[in-house]
């Protein structure tokens, strides 16, 4: 297995190679001079121990001048190897080198064969069969260091086999010449292997090079992953993944006592753009907010990111004052609500509401600060008094309500603290009641009653509503069976249900269990505002209760993004006139035509059309003479009980004024 070392040379190799041929020349060059001090150590020995035994028999030059001259030139040649380590990577450095190592060989055999040839008059007996056993191994050993560089392996066997030719065979033809071939030949594999070591460098630099370029094209995939895992393609901001990093990083980076500021931003009004100007539109609209977004945090040092829809963030650092984050929440808002030109053409624009986090509270976790904004932000976009709302002590015991409520209607058995009233639909033309709007109450044994302007809105925050909405469903049917068979009754379905799939699936299931009679008197009824979500989903989420007989009512006209798409996709059966028209019919002539419009509208589509929350004989009124005869409100009574309402849907009991009321003439309209 290569080391770390051996990796880094063949990274910083193949940078510095222009060629296949020049890695390989490198490599070649590395390979032998890992081996160019075991050869010098083994000629350094060799030498000296041939010097030794011709001690007493040849001059002290040759014996011994020649082979210290020889270590002493081999110690400063390794030294200098070992200092040149560094320019292995360099390909023009690697070839003079090699042409150095290819002369030095040369001069180093003519030395050898060169003292071999004075030593040989000297020989006698065994020193004579030493000298030539000397000079057949000392190439071939030598040539072992240098396996890499079939030239230079190739000029040591050929000088070896010179000087063994010149010396011995020249003395001695029949003897040495017999062992000169079986040299030769052997001298030749030995050749042959060094040239098939060379083509292995070859392939292996040439693999090595591969496996680097697919590393890196692999870190390059890796790295792209990430930036997109982290990352929103169309804003190019951090995702929400990457700004719980960031807040985390600031969090953690903070002095002791010092925290970050977290804000929130939700666009207003992004969604009626998004429909009526198209995806591009909205796109487009994102894209300019997150570059404003980005300009205005980067005076401020900190970090924006987009969460994902229309909901934005931003984390400042520890040394942002208190006022300098207000005063940047509130550029940010003027900045965003600023025009922007569409690719469309046309100018459009959308405002902005902040949840910013606050100093005020201790806190365990980066994550607290996220709830904090969140928390805030739910409070901005209901409160009138600014676009720009910081968590206060009024929201952290707001918050700790919240969570007791939400644990105990975790825990709850709604079946048995669940109980329902019922508001009825009255027609005032003839005082019957038409329906009755079954709403949901809540007493929990473990935090008295709650009402439903309470729980309902964390029961959809914590995503629990489906229990909620089955438990109802449960309670009407069998409310309907003990009821005259011509009371109605019409259910409240959540955002959250009506797109939920699972939901309506299980809500149909109960629901085709009971009679056609008994279904056929429930009407299920949906906001506005549940259908923005995903239109296709709620559709077909509705059609299975229009395929059993549930008629469908649109609660709350007006309120959201009013669609006639809507009335005439969906072909809802009753539309509810929302309260806030109602509430200034008697003094405000637009709400008046409002209403007489919708109403004509209704008409002509065959739609019941029913005025909520009327309140006053003024509005009753101005509801009639605008044409809308359906009515629900505190003007005829509060929710009441299943056993008080009895009486009025069977006729023993009218409400209070009931008599006065049709005996007044109405205003009739087109």
């Amino acid at each position: 297995m290569r080391s770390i070392s051996d990796i880094k040379h063949y990274r910083t190799m193949l940078q510095n190679a222009r060629t296949l041929e020049e890695a390989v020349v490198m490599e070649q060059m590395r390979a032998t001079s890992r081996n160019l001090s075991a050869l010098y150590a083994m000629l350094c020995v060799a030498s000296l121990s041939l010097g030794m035994s011709f001690l007493n028999h040849a001059p002290l030059y040759l014996t011994l001048g020649l082979p210290c001259l020889f270590i002493v030139g081999s110690i400063l040649r390794i030294n200098h190897w070992r200092d040149s380590q560094a320019e292995f990577t360099d390909p023009l450095r690697a070839q003079r080198d090699f042409v150095v190592i290819e002369i030095g060989s040369l001069i180093i055999f003519a030395v050898i064969g060169g003292w071999i040839a004075l030593l040989w008059p000297y020989a006698i007996g065994r020193q004579e069969a030493q000298l030539a056993l000397f000079t057949g191994l000392i190439g071939p050993v030598g040539m072992m260091c240098s396996m890499p560089r079939p030239r230079i392996v190739a000029a040591g066997l050929s000088g070896t086999l010179l000087i063994f030719c010149f010396v011995f065979v020249r003395h001695d033809p029949f003897y040495y010449g017999y062992m000169a071939v079986p040299m030769a030949v052997s001298y030749a594999a030995f050749l042959k292997v060094s040239l098939t070591y060379k083509q292995r460098i070859a392939e292996s630099v040439m693999l090595h090079n591969e496996l680097v370029s697919e590393n890196e094209r692999a870190s390059g995939l890796a790295e792209s992953n990430r930036f997109l895992a982290l990352s929103d393609t169309l804003t190019g901001l951090p995702n929400r993944r990457r700004f719980f990093e960031q807040i985390n990083l600031f969090f953690e980076r903070s002095p002791s006592g010092e925290l970050p500021i977290v804000g929130l931003v939700d666009l207003d009004g992004f969604k009626p753009l998004n429909d009526v100007f198209g995806h591009s539109a909205g796109d487009a609209m994102l894209v300019e907010t997150a570059n404003r977004m980005k300009a205005a945090a980067a005076r401020y040092g900190g970090s924006v990111a987009r969460l994902g829809g229309d909901e934005f963030a931003y984390v400042l650092p520890w040394n942002t004052s208190r006022d300098e984050a207000m005063k940047f929440s509130l550029e940010l808002v003027a900045s965003i609500s600023h025009p922007v030109v569409l690719p469309s053409g046309d100018i459009s624009r959308v405002s902005a509401s902040v949840g910013m986090s606050s100093r005020s509270f201790d806190v365990a976790s980066a994550k607290d600060l996220l709830e904090q904004a969140d928390f805030a932000l739910f409070r901005a976009k209901e409160a009138t008094s600014g676009p720009v709302v910081e968590f206060s002590s009024h929201h952290a015991a707001s918050k700790r309500r919240e969570v007791l409520v939400h644990q105990a209607f975790k825990n709850a058995d709604l079946d048995k603290e669940i109980h329902l009233v019922f508001q009825p639909i009255i027609d005032t033309r003839d005082g019957a009641i038409r329906r009755c709007e079954a709403l949901a109450r809540w007493d929990s044994p473990e935090i008295g009653m709650v009402p439903p302007g309470e729980f309902v809105p964390i029961a959809e925050k914590a995503g629990m509503t489906q229990e909620m909405t089955l438990a109802v469903f449960r309670k009407v049917i069998a409310q309907l069976k003990v009821w005259p068979e011509t009371a109605r009754i019409a259910v409240n379905l959540s955002a959250q249900d009506v797109n939920s799939r699972q939901c309506t699936d299980l809500l149909a299931s109960m629901l085709i269990r009971q009679p056609p009679s008994l279904r056929q008197r429930i009407s299920i009824e949906v906001t506005e505002s549940s259908l923005l979500t995903d239109f296709t989903e709620v559709h077909n989420n509705l059609l299975k209760f229009r395929e059993l007989g549930v008629k469908i009512a649109l609660d709350d006209f007006g309120t959201g993004f009013s669609s006639l798409r809507y009335l005439q996709e969906l072909e809802f059966d009753i539309v509810k006139i929302d309260r806030s028209f109602i509430s200034s019919i008697d003094h405000n002539q637009k709400s008046f035509g409002l209403v007489r419009t919708i109403s004509r509208l209704c008409r002509s589509l065959s739609i019941a059309c029913v005025a909520e929350g009327v309140e006053t004989r003024e509005e009753l009124d101005h509801v009639r003479s605008a044409g809308c005869h359906l009515v629900q409100g505190y003007i005829f009574t509060k929710p009441l009980m299943a056993e008080k309402m009895l009486p009025y849907l069977t006729g023993e009991l009218k409400f209070d004024g009931m008599g006065s009321m049709l005996s007044v003439p109405t205003q009739v309209v087109a």
